[in-house]
């Protein structure tokens, strides 16, 4: 292996542990979060909100019945669990990156899962709001219970701008674990021809 590429693994290497210490530390501060979240919404605190996402909130004031604890309890779960998914396949392919595995089908996988995980917190950022006002249509919870966290400034084209930016990540995210599995196959192949020409000589 040449000089060149030896060192280039060791960066690789290192980046893997720097990411999956990363992970690890995102993944405690998600924890806190989520804890805090669900006793903030367990005690109806007075005053305040919980900020789910860069604009969508659950107004704590308004937590009165049953029905706005449940319903604020799982956007705050299931936002919080898509990120924590995310952050368990990213803290897995740093450490096959640290240990020298780059090419690899489990590589390929886990970003992958990256992608379509990011996918879905990008389409949450629509789908949430969407439910929260047919439940309010249906008056099973408050008319303000789940307002933006904050108006864009842009109105519904910055709301639906974040969306849309959100998806093309996600979709430059898939893009880039398909190359890497074609990159896999092309050097499989490659390493598969070798060993069949030595074996002739």
């Amino acid at each position: 292996m040449k000089p060149e590429t030896e060192a280039r693994i060791r960066n690789v290497r290192k980046f893997g542990k720097n990411g999956w210490q990363l992970c690890q530390l995102a993944g405690f501060f998600l924890g806190v979060y989520v804890l805090g979240a669900w006793v903030k919404i367990a005690l109806t605190t007075a005053g305040g909100r919980i900020d789910v996402g860069s604009f969508y909130s659950v107004n704590v004031d308004l937590l009165a019945s049953a029905s706005a604890k449940f319903w604020a309890f799982v956007v705050v779960t299931v936002v919080a669990g898509l990120f924590g998914w995310t952050l368990l396949h990213l803290y897995r392919l740093f450490r096959h990156l640290e240990a020298g595995s780059i090419y690899t089908k489990q590589n390929v996988y886990h970003l992958r899962q990256v992608g379509w995980l990011s996918m879905a917190l990008a389409l949450i950022q629509l789908l949430f709001p969407l439910l929260s006002f047919v439940l309010v249509e249906l008056h099973l919870i408050e008319g303000t219970l789940v307002p933006p966290a904050g108006p864009p400034a842009n109105g519904v084209s910055m709301f639906f701008g974040q969306s849309f930016a959100g998806v093309i990540t996600a979709s430059l995210i898939l893009l880039a674990s398909w190359i890497m599995d074609v990159g896999r196959e092309i050097s499989d192949d490659a390493e598969a021809m070798r060993r069949e020409a030595d074996l002739v000589i």
